[in-house]
């Protein structure tokens, strides 16, 4: 950059400008360059007028050079125009690549050319390269010039070494060793089996995280005045690692000593709410306990119709007995009332399927526990990923509005199977379901199975709300067909059934099967074991009663589920059995819901009536309720050829633990430790059967993985 001031001796100190004079102005228009000038023709000047019109041209960044003299009453302005960029390239680059840099540096061909743009965009890259654990990176801007004053701006790249974390060193900690600091933070030192993460490349960001898990961690376990000094990342002289250094005040470890509830809000009897707190007096002071606490205080006082609380809780420390009292101050709220609930983003479910799902309508006094529940039986329809709600603002200060924003996901489901077994020989099956037909939550489904033992072919419809009333029904047609040793059997029919829900997520269902079986033999003792021979109608009516108490009917994490169901036979046709079946579930999280235990338990039996019970009416248990047995694998077999016979009664049960704990949540990864038992028994055809006394224990241990996709 240059610039040349010329100006009259001083005996000529004010003149008045009769002409500005453009000169090496090329690419740029002489009155573009006079616009950017503080002075215009008439004007008087000075030679300290002639800095400020350099500068004024400077500050554009259009000009490399600029002189300026004056000759008489005329100004003289002679430019050297900055160049314009043809075009951006990045050379010597392999770990990141060309677009994405150049997405980074944001700059575009034909803005002219400064030093500083060229300045501006190194750093730029380097911080890209840093940001990738490559320290060592070295960049260096160069030009091409071209004709009529354009350029080629090159940014060549030597990446150098990935450098990662070396060491990660605490100072100041003596309760807690720095191997067992070193799993709380986020930053990991360089290992050779870490290579799913980049969590061991240094990534100063991270820095403030480690000190966010650090400071959390302390909390948790009663450090309530833990600091932390200082952190630092340190590059080693040889660059070929980095050395992080927390230095920490631990403090002292902290016990509840009271617990005070302080509420402007008189309505609600303070012993409530401090029912909800789950920290107690005598206890190590963890702040996660105190972060429930106070979200179960809110929650509560949501029930009471208060929408909008303040709820925050102050400290008392006496550092001389290491004990901390706390009171939870809750501050005036009005109780209010629902004024709209608004849904939002359901692209595809129409609004009323969702709104039907709530169990509080506009108008009504708010109530945190119906809404919860209200949340619950929306994601409990299966129809969306996500489901969110807010609590805004009303129009006046008792009112609020609830809005609950979905997230739609595919409903539909095709099926197309082809497989081979030593058993069915080749088999195939088509099935299409649609659970959310057109937005209206109606289901349908159609399936087809064949092989070379068996066929089925199954198709039905659900309508959720029956006549526009708290009222499902569905109907379903079906046809069977399975052979097995040396006996045939068909099946063919349709089922239906009527449901409604009642208070406190009890449900009822009655249904209503009619089917006619047909089993040919061609021995007299394959018909013995399954009592199955010619033809038979079956009309069946049912009854089932359900709670389920669980917070999510597809991915449970908490809560209860238990169902009894009762089927009877001999109202018309000819079969007569009354069965009855009791099935339970239990889900707890604990570790603060990292991990859920489930426990499950079922039970049935089934009786002729006076009767003897057939096989095509008893039960048959295996891989689906004990996990690593087959299909029917458990239970009384034909002594002829071993084939499954079935019996009249069972029981079956599983312990399982399931948590995502050391996948990244994002993934959807889930992994479950499980153990599964049950036994089947009883027969009324003995003869040729093997095991139709045995109720012995039948048990399998195993571990699994889920993928959320």
């Amino acid at each position: 950059m240059m610039l040349m001031v010329s100006a009259p001796s001083a005996q000529a100190q004010q003149v008045t400008l009769s002409e500005i004079i453009i000169e090496g102005a090329k690419r740029i228009s002489p009155s573009t360059v006079q616009s950017y000038m503080p002075i215009q023709v008439g004007d008087e000047i000075s030679p300290s007028d002639l800095n400020r019109v350099i500068s004024s041209l400077f500050a554009t960044d259009l000009f490399h050079d600029v002189k300026v003299r004056l000759d008489g009453d005329q100004l003289i302005i002679t430019v050297d125009e900055n160049p314009i960029i043809n075009r951006i390239n990045i050379e010597g680059n392999k770990v990141l690549k060309d677009q994405q840099l150049l997405d980074i540096l944001n700059i575009k061909p034909r803005r002219v050319f400064t030093r500083e743009i060229a300045l501006e965009g190194k750093a730029i890259l380097m911080e890209a390269y840093r940001q990738n654990g490559r320290y060592a990176a070295k960049i260096e801007p160069k030009i091409i010039e071209l004709p009529d004053k354009r350029i080629d701006l090159i940014f060549e790249v030597n990446e150098g070494p990935l450098i990662k974390i070396s060491k990660i060193k605490f100072i100041g900690n003596q309760e807690f060793s720095d191997r067992a600091l070193r799993n709380v933070v986020v930053s990991r030192e360089r290992k050779w089996y870490i290579f799913l993460t980049s969590n061991d490349k240094y990534d100063p960001a991270r820095l403030a995280l480690d000190e966010q898990s650090l400071r959390q961690f302390y909390l948790q376990n009663g450090y309530a005045d833990f600091s932390i000094l200082r952190s630092s990342g340190e590059l080693l002289p040889d660059r070929q690692g980095f050395v992080l250094t927390f230095h920490v005040d631990e403090g002292k470890q902290y016990t509840v000593s009271d617990i005070v509830i302080n509420s402007e809000i008189e309505t609600v009897n303070n012993d409530i709410l401090l029912a909800e707190s789950t920290l107690n007096i005598g206890d190590v002071y963890d702040v996660r306990y105190m972060d429930d606490t106070l979200t179960r205080i809110t929650d509560k006082l949501g029930e009471y119709g208060f929408a909008f609380v303040n709820v925050e809780p102050d400290f008392e420390l006496d550092q001389d007995n290491a004990t901390l009292a706390l009171t939870i101050n809750v501050g005036r709220a009005e109780r209010n009332f629902v004024e709209e609930i608004r849904i939002v983003a359901n692209d595809r479910t129409l609004d009323r399927v969702i709104r039907r799902r709530f169990e509080l309508v506009e108008g009504d006094s708010f109530n945190q526990l119906k809404l919860t529940n209200s949340i619950r039986n929306i994601r409990n329809l299966g129809y969306f990923a996500n489901v969110t709600s807010r609590v805004l603002p009303g129009s006046s200060g008792d009112q609020s509005i609830i809005e609950v924003e979905v997230e739609e996901k595919s409903t539909g489901n095709f099926t197309l199977g082809f497989g081979y077994s030593s058993v069915d020989d080749g088999s195939v099956q088509i099935g299409i379901s649609e659970s959310n037909f057109l937005g209206t939550g109606r289901g349908l489904r159609a399936n087809v199975s064949v092989s070379g033992s068996k066929s089925n072919f199954r198709a039905g419809i659900t309508e959720p709300y029956l006549f526009d009333r708290n009222l499902s029904g569905s109907i379903d047609i079906f046809r069977d067909e399975e052979s097995f040793s040396d006996v045939t059997l068909e099946k063919q029919g349709f089922d239906t059934s009527i449901g409604f829900s009642a208070q406190n997520d009890y449900s009822h269902r009655f249904g209503y099967l009619l089917a006619e079986t047909q089993t040919t033999s061609k021995s007299t003792r394959a018909s013995s074991t399954s009592g199955d021979e010619g033809a038979q109608l079956v009309s069946e009516v049912s009854y089932a009663l359900q709670q389920d108490k669980r917070d999510n009917r597809f991915d449970p994490r908490s809560g209860y589920y238990w169902r009894v169901s009762n089927s009877a036979a001999g109202i018309g046709g000819d079969v007569r059995f009354l069965k009855t079946t009791l099935r339970s579930q239990y889900f707890m999280p604990f570790n603060f819901k990292r991990f859920v235990i489930g426990v499950g338990g079922e039970v049935g039996i089934v009786d002729g009536l006076g009767e003897n019970v057939s096989r095509s009416n008893r039960f048959v248990i295996g891989g689906r309720k004990i996990r690593g047995f087959a299909r029917d694998g458990i239970g009384p077999r034909d002594t002829g050829d071993d084939s499954v016979v079935g019996g009249n009664k069972y029981y079956a049960g599983t312990v399982n633990i399931i948590s995502s704990y050391g996948f990244n949540p994002d993934l959807g990864v889930r992994w479950t430790v499980y153990y599964d038992f049950g036994s089947l028994w009883g027969t009324d055809y003995p003869t040729g059967v093997t095991g139709a006394d045995d109720n012995d224990l039948r048990a399998s241990f195993g571990y699994g993985f889920f993928w959320d996709t």
